[in-house]
């Protein structure tokens, strides 16, 4: 699309324009800078040049832009002025209703000591004010003759008194309020309006909502009562920049050519061509496509979505939560189903999938097929790292690649593509080594590579791509495609996403597979979904669950558990509390103070440092003493354990021998277990580790056992643990073995007690800076 600026060139020097095309209109925007002589280019403006001697302002148009020309500072209006000047106004009432016409002030402070000077129309009377930062002075004339086509002005202050004449008028003058003579110098002196769109960032008293509609000429000013008036500028004459600047009775639409019967309309700060229906563009050269606003009749497509022109009409592309023809239906979204020939798709954030990568998930095709999960580096034909599960033949295949070749993992059967059978997949890597398992039947790959990481930053795909053509060439077989059939609970990484209208931050074409708001796991506990409607349903429950999506045990309905403590189902009839920390008891209704904290296996603390800010944290230190009841399990997990690419220290036991895990960064060192040294079980034992920088120290019952660096060339050397530490395991709801990528499979069982971190003289208050669930006093 053209577009028309105005420029100028002063001597040698080439000022840029500054296009401004807005949509609707296709109006092209004339910018004025520097010189008298200005120039239309582009395709609309052939260089005819319009010498402007008599400024034409057009006020603000429609698209909010205000005409104006700035002029250089006048260093020595401080404490005398005066200005003269002349004006002829539009014939329209706008012109003289709240116009301003010159304008020198302090830009953007908007309070009311704000220094400034500013002569304006409103309602038909010229209007002089002035603040010299004690009070505004205002000074108005009588109202103006319309006859009288060519308005002269003469304005000016000296010290705190200013006056004001015009034309034939009787000269009025006024006072400034207050004990302050002079005026602060300006930046800017500005003609015509302004160049922010707002009044509000004028100081107050200055504010003139619309800019001057007519034309401003012969402006001259002097700083002292017996100086000479002399033009603005420097040089003089000269503006230092402008927009939308005129020459009063010329119109540049003589050099616009609008074509097929397009019409040139000159609105003052903007030309444009108005086109006849079916046409578009800056000159009236496009033709209107059936997905155009302007096409008559308009595209029908609604609630947001996108229209596609096709060779015959258009398609609409609806957005989550609708469908139909033109998206005019609301879907709630259970169980997606997915459609290659509408290009579907689903989108959720970026996970860490780093290290490792693991997806599971339930799939119904209903064609050969189709990506079900994709996710890479870049968006674009050079993706660079990927992951790719899709479906190519009926076979079930895995592709990725982390840098050094695309890995390639096909299952050995196909799946049914009748819609009888939801298959279950689970894939993805650890490192280089990949895995595919679909319906219990397992394929590995035995290839070695040097480069371990997957290195993806795009959202997570499922069941296609926002744009195909996007794909990595190496992701699929054959060219990518949308998923056609249904899914259902897909987790990566242990971490379920929500396959809803609401769960994905982006999609297109997505329906509901069984059009009923019964889903796979709408009802709990294995509850039976009975659609009763098109958006309603009722569970039918097992007998020892109730509640309206049967999750809420029957022995648990009318429990006595306090201290928002939670109601575990023991029997038919009876229940058990599980505790928050601090608390103990049938109920939970008793405190608990005490030195040794017992943990049963899904238990946890979660312990916030206090003076986490104040911490060297190349210099990492914690003892603890522990007494341990069962061989596995989680002690202390110092990092804030939400991502799998976060810093940690972590301790535990596996088959009873003591096991410790750092990660500084980029997973360099791999865990060590001390097969030699058994912890296990029912026997105190005080564990003490020092990391310093990269060496790590471990000290048992006083005797050192390990004095290692872990990375020689230090390329990660602070424990950036976010202040936290969970001891025992982690939230009930989460796994263990998920959380920590595999290095603990469990909860620890057993006590702790006597906690220190960095030194610190005092033992750590679990009790005071601490939260957790389910655990006891003592030991056994």
């Amino acid at each position: 699309m053209a577009s028309c600026h105005v420029c100028s060139r002063s001597h040698s020097d080439d000022w840029p324009g500054d296009d401004s095309v807005q949509d609707g209109k296709r109006m092209a925007q004339l910018q004025i800078y520097q010189n008298t002589a200005i120039h239309l280019n582009g395709q609309a403006c052939k260089d005819h040049a319009i010498n402007i001697t008599h400024a034409r302002f057009s006020g603000t148009d429609e698209f909010g832009y205000t005409s104006f020309v700035a002029y250089t500072s006048i260093p020595s209006l401080s404490f005398f002025y005066e200005f003269k000047l002349r004006f002829t106004i539009a014939n329209i009432s706008s012109a003289v209703r709240d116009n301003l016409i010159l304008f020198a002030g302090q830009k953007g402070q908007g309070n009311d000591g704000d220094d400034f000077l500013v002569l304006g129309l409103r309602s038909g009377r010229v209007v002089h004010r002035f603040n010299l930062g004690s009070g505004i002075a205002t000074i108005v004339s009588d109202r103006l003759n319309y006859n009288i086509s060519i308005h002269t002005v003469t304005f000016g202050r000296s010290k705190r008194t200013g006056w004001l004449k015009v034309d034939e008028q009787q000269n009025r003058t006024g006072y400034s309020p207050g004990p302050l003579v002079g005026l602060n110098v300006f930046n800017q002196l500005f003609v015509g309006g302004y160049n922010e769109f707002t009044p509000e960032l004028l100081p107050l008293g200055s504010r003139f909502r619309q800019g001057f509609q007519g034309c401003i000429f012969s402006i001259q000013f002097r700083t002292r009562k017996d100086g000479k008036f002399q033009a603005l500028g420097q040089p003089a004459g000269y503006p230092a920049f402008g927009r939308s600047v005129g020459q009063c009775g010329v119109t540049p639409c003589v050099h616009v050519r609008c074509m097929n019967g397009g019409t040139c309309v000159d609105s003052g700060s903007s030309v444009y061509c108005q086109c006849l229906s079916g046409w578009k563009g800056a000159l009236c050269t496009e033709t209107v496509s059936v997905c155009d606003p302007e096409h008559s009749p308009p595209p029908l497509c609604s609630h947001g979505s996108t229209c596609i022109p096709l060779p015959n009409g258009y398609t609409c592309q609806c957005p989550l939560g609708t469908a139909g023809l033109h998206c005019e239906k609301a879907v709630t979204i259970t169980d997606p189903f997915f459609s290659t020939n509408q290009s579907s798709w689903m989108s959720f954030p970026p996970m860490s999938i780093r290290h490792r990568t693991v997806v599971e998930l339930q799939f119904q095709p209903l064609s050969p097929d189709g990506i079900l999960v994709y996710s890479a580096q870049h968006l674009g034909a050079r993706a660079g790292d990927f992951f790719c599960l899709s479906l190519t033949s009926g076979f079930v295949q895995l592709r990725y690649n982390l840098g050094g070749g695309t890995h390639v993992l096909r299952s050995t059967r196909t799946v049914d593509l009748h819609g009888r059978t939801w298959h279950v997949v689970k894939a993805g890597r650890t490192g280089h080594q990949g895995f595919l398992s679909l319906d219990n039947e397992e394929v590995r790959e035995n290839r070695t590579e040097r480069m371990t990481t997957l290195d993806v930053a795009t959202d997570i795909f499922v069941g296609g791509v926002s744009t195909l053509s996007f794909v990595s060439p190496e992701a699929t077989e054959r060219e990518p495609m949308s998923f056609t059939g249904g899914l259902r609970e897909l987790k990566i990484n242990g971490r379920e996403l929500e396959l809803t209208e609401t769960g994905a931050i982006g999609g297109t074409n997505i329906g509901d597979w069984d059009g009923t708001a019964c889903g796979y796991k709408v009802c709990h506990n294995g509850g039976l979904c009975r659609a009763t409607g098109a958006d309603s349903f009722i569970c039918i429950c097992p007998s020892l669950w109730t509640g309206s999506l049967c999750n809420q045990s029957v022995s648990c309905v009318n429990n006595n558990c306090r201290h928002g403590s939670i109601c575990a189902p023991s029997t038919v009839t009876s229940y058990s509390c599980i505790c928050p920390l601090g608390w103990g008891g049938t109920h939970c209704d008793t405190k608990v103070s005490t030195d040794s904290f017992r943990f049963v296996g899904n238990s946890y603390i979660k312990y916030r440092d206090q003076r986490f800010n104040t911490r060297n944290l190349k210099y990492t230190q914690i003892s603890f003493s522990i007494y341990a009841s069962s061989s596995n399990g989680l002690i202390v997990w110092m990092g804030m354990a939400e991502h799998e690419d976060e810093d940690y220290l972590a301790v535990g036991l596996e088959e009873g021998n003591l096991k410790i895990a750092v990660n500084l960064g980029e997973r360099l060192a791999l865990p060590i277990t001390f097969k030699n040294l058994s912890l296990c079980c029912k026997e105190w034992h005080d564990v003490s580790l020092n990391l310093n920088r990269t060496v790590i120290q471990v000290f048992l019952n006083n005797k050192e056992i390990l004095f290692e660096d872990s990375d020689p060339f230090e390329q990660y050397v602070t424990l950036n643990f976010g202040g936290v530490a969970y001891f025992g395991g982690f939230e009930i709801y989460r796994n263990v073995s998920v959380v920590t990528s595999g290095i603990f499979s469990k909860g620890f069982e057993g006590s702790i007690r006597n906690v220190f971190l960095f030194g610190d003289g005092n033992p750590v208050l679990f009790l005071k800076n601490g939260e957790g669930f389910n655990v006891f006093e003592g030991t056994e």
